[in-house]
């Protein structure tokens, strides 16, 4: 039976080529599209997937009270205090990342981004598999313990062995010997735990006790730096643990704790974490949804070009549908083998959209600023949800046409009362608008993203945008002073500062204050560490007091300038002189946007440090920038031949900044592209189609003396009407959408009215184009030849 559907189905196919073909082109630039996307989303979704145990696993979460903020980082002492206190969690761990970690590589020391420092429970909570080593228990014991990645174990022992063998490391700024304990398995690609090697986890005590000044990190509760992860047993209930958390912190903490721990399972951690600050390695739910959302249109468009074809040609079909009736075929045996048609004709195409996905995976990464990988233990989710989503699109597009044609009587075949077609034309003129809807939102989208990207990079931010430098020291940077003082006497060099994290800023971080006017009401104060100069330096204008100088030795450590927000949050009058907590204002500032514009601008306290210079900003003169590269680059390799010279211009961290928005743009609009290429060969085919019909209407129009223009304009006419319905409808659908995107913004564009008179004349001038070519062929026919027409 399947055979002879088969054979039925290719026959048809080889018969009617311009309606297989024109099908077949938007088929398959559907799919490709829909593949790639497809193929970012499960990537997406399948993050720490790959850990056989990540629905026991749990990341700890820290809430401060204070701050109304969720925190990635706990203390040292957590993971096991919860294992000792709670017979539910059968393994702890803590980890974190060791910051300028190098193994000696030959006589050269490498660096090793992605070394942490943990304990040795790791291997069982995330399932990773030793290749070299005897067990997993105790393989971190000892602090000079190391575990390599297959990679790093590659590269550093080519072709050996490389357990129980030393190796020179630089830890904490000091060289160690290590001992290789084991190696491991490549941690997967979909994982949010990324790691070349693993290190006892306390190597990271001592840096946090200097940074602090303390010597007991390791039992603190008030300094949370380590990661916690958690593997519950099975069978236990996270959210009832959760609840005993309180009686934890009491006993743990004090009293009246002001940070609350919570659970979050390993598997929501890459696209849960949107509320968590520092939380590593993260996705956005919000683009999964998004482009889920396109390759559904998409599709949507192909599915609507099939059946529009299809009952283009139903008359053809027709006459064979009615002489099969005749000789006994049942409408079960006709829509099945209609059906198989489509299906075929999708499975056709499938090749040819891998092809098309697989030379487009390249740049399809850099849009989606993602690296669009095949991983290995999501293969068969790939051929199952590619497989379905073809068999699914051909199920689609012929599901109306095998329905309506099976359904035919045959006296109304024969009389030809199935050809009166106001009810096709309502189907066809209906989907037709469906896909133009489509194609102006993504145009008007596409137009609305844009100005809000061209307004975010335009927009004044209250400081100098244009003609700095930012260049990154780094930490423990030991020649700042020297530095900045040698770059400084350049004639080119307006003015140099340093500061913790340039503008625009990316972290955050932040203090309670009480409000002068009610005690009892806290508000949240953002802190921004500088250095001298740097207000002058960004041009940020200052309002009241003063700047910080070095004729006021009390500066570094006593003074503080708070911007406009500040003030008003705080219900300060005349704020210059008051004391905020253990600090003098000097100052008042005018508000500036500190992060970028999707956030408010914060109440902002501006103070001075001279331990956590991160980086230093060069104000230069308009044009100078390529002179004085050499200069800054020769003098950093006077204090600092070690480490790389590393910077970035102002409008270059301003467009990283907004890179989300410009590829968003370019996305929407590739994407309108193939809605609007993907209809127009639905309406090409249904012109020629049409135009075939109505061959002999044309001959005798043209026998009583119509003009070829007026037989255009017949064509003309009715997409014209199309056109312009579907640009009215698409108006508020394209508003739902991008009023709701538009709401992640502080600061917006507002929607203009020629975004949508761009999307409809393009559409016009597209659709009618499309028309025109067969409509102005169909015009010139001979009247002998078009009345001879069958």
């Amino acid at each position: 039976m399947i055979k002879h559907y088969l054979k039925t189905a290719l026959r048809f196919l080889k018969q009617n080529k311009v309606f297989a073909g024109i099908n077949a082109l938007g088929l398959s630039i559907a799919l490709a599209a829909s593949f790639i996307i497809l193929l970012f989303v499960i990537n997406e979704l399948s993050y720490d997937h790959c850990h056989k145990n990540s629905k026991r696993v749990f990341r700890v979460l820290n809430y401060y009270e204070d701050f109304k903020k969720t925190m990635s980082g706990t203390p040292y002492i957590l993971a096991k205090a919860l294992k000792e206190e709670f017979p539910e969690i059968e393994k702890a761990i803590r980890v974190r990342p060791m910051r300028g970690f190098k193994l000696k590589l030959k006589d050269e020391m490498i660096n090793v981004p992605n070394a942490m420092a943990t304990d040795s429970d790791i291997f069982d909570i995330f399932t990773l598999p030793l290749i070299m080593g005897s067990s997993h228990q105790n393989l971190l014991e000892d602090q000079n313990s190391i575990v390599l990645s297959r990679d790093l174990a590659s590269k550093l022992f080519p072709g050996q062995n490389p357990v129980g063998k030393e190796i020179v490391g630089l830890a904490n700024n000091q060289e160690h010997n290590f001992i290789v304990k084991g190696v491991f398995e490549n941690i997967p690609k979909n994982s949010t735990l990324r790691a070349q090697c693993f290190l006892n986890s306390r190597w990271t005590i001592d840096p946090i006790n200097k940074a602090f000044g303390i010597n007991n990190a390791d039992k603190s509760w008030t300094h949370d730096f380590w990661f916690t992860y958690v593997l519950l047993l099975k069978d236990t209930n996270a959210k009832m643990l959760e609840n005993l958390f309180r009686a934890f912190e009491i006993k743990n903490i004090s009293e009246k704790p002001h940070n609350h721990y919570s659970l979050q399972n390993l598997r929501d951690v890459y696209l849960g974490s949107d509320d968590v600050a520092n939380t590593g390695i993260s996705g956005n739910m919000s683009n999964v949804r998004l482009f889920s959302a396109i390759a559904f249109l998409i599709v949507l468009v192909a599915a609507f070009n099939y059946i529009i074809l299809s009952t283009a040609v139903s008359s053809v079909r027709a006459k064979e549908i009615g002489i099969r009736k005749t000789y006994g075929a049942g409408n079960d045996s006709i829509k099945n083998q209609l059906l198989s048609e489509s299906i075929l004709l999708a499975l056709f195409v499938l090749p040819v959209s891998m092809l098309m996905m697989w030379l487009c995976l390249p740049y399809a990464g850099k849009l989606f600023q993602t690296q669009l990988i095949i991983i290995k233990s999501n293969i068969i989710i790939y051929v199952s949800v590619y497989l379905a989503l073809t068999i699914i699109i051909g199920i689609a597009s012929g599901i109306y046409t095998s329905g309506y044609l099976s359904g035919l009587k045959v006296i109304d075949i024969l009389k030809n009362t199935t050809q009166s077609g106001k009810r096709k034309l309502i189907l066809r003129s209906s989907l037709i608008v469906i896909q133009l809807v489509i194609f102006c939102s993504f145009v008007a989208s596409t137009l609305i993203i844009r100005s809000q990207y061209q307004y975010a990079l335009k927009k004044d931010p209250g400081y100098y945008n244009s003609d700095i430098l930012l260049i990154d020291l780094g930490r423990d940077f030991k020649g700042y002073s020297s530095y900045i003082n040698n770059i400084k006497s350049n004639p080119n060099v307006i003015m140099a500062a340093g500061v913790m994290d340039g503008l625009p800023m990316l972290g955050s971080m932040s203090f309670m204050y009480p409000s002068f006017q009610d005690k009892t009401v806290q508000v949240n104060v953002e802190g921004f560490d500088v250095d001298y100069n740097f207000i002058k330096t960004m041009g940020i204008t200052l309002l009241k007091g003063r700047d910080f100088s070095e004729e006021f030795g009390s500066d570094l450590t006593k003074s503080a300038i708070l911007n406009e927000t500040a003030v008003k949050r705080l219900g300060i009058t005349d704020p210059v002189g008051k004391q905020i907590a253990d600090k003098t204002i000097i100052g008042v500032v005018r508000d500036f946007n500190l992060h970028s514009i999707h956030s408010d601008i914060p109440p902002l306290e501006i103070a001075m440090t001279d331990k956590y210079i991160n980086q230093v900003v060069v104000h230069y003169k308009p044009g100078t920038l390529k002179s004085i590269l050499p200069m800054l680059e020769t003098e950093w390799k006077k204090v600092a031949p070690e480490r790389p010279f590393n910077y970035s211009t102002i409008e270059e961290v301003i467009k990283d900044l907004y890179s989300s928005e410009k590829n968003l743009t370019v996305i929407v609009s590739i994407f309108a592209l193939f809605t609007l290429i993907i209809a127009s060969f639905g309406l090409f085919g249904l012109t020629l189609f049409v135009a075939r019909s109505r061959t002999k209407e044309i001959g005798i129009k043209k026998v009583f003396g119509s003009p070829e223009q007026s037989i255009i304009y017949s064509f003309l006419r009715g997409n014209f009407i199309l056109v312009t319905l579907a640009a009215l409808i698409s108006v508020p659908v394209t508003l739902h959408f991008m009023l709701n995107w538009l709401k992640n913004f502080s600061y917006k564009v507002s929607i203009n009215w020629w975004v949508f008179a761009l999307a409809f004349i393009v559409a016009e001038v597209v659709v009618l184009l499309t028309i025109f070519v067969h409509s102005y062929k169909a015009s010139r026919i001979n009247p002998v030849d078009a009345l001879r027409y069958e």
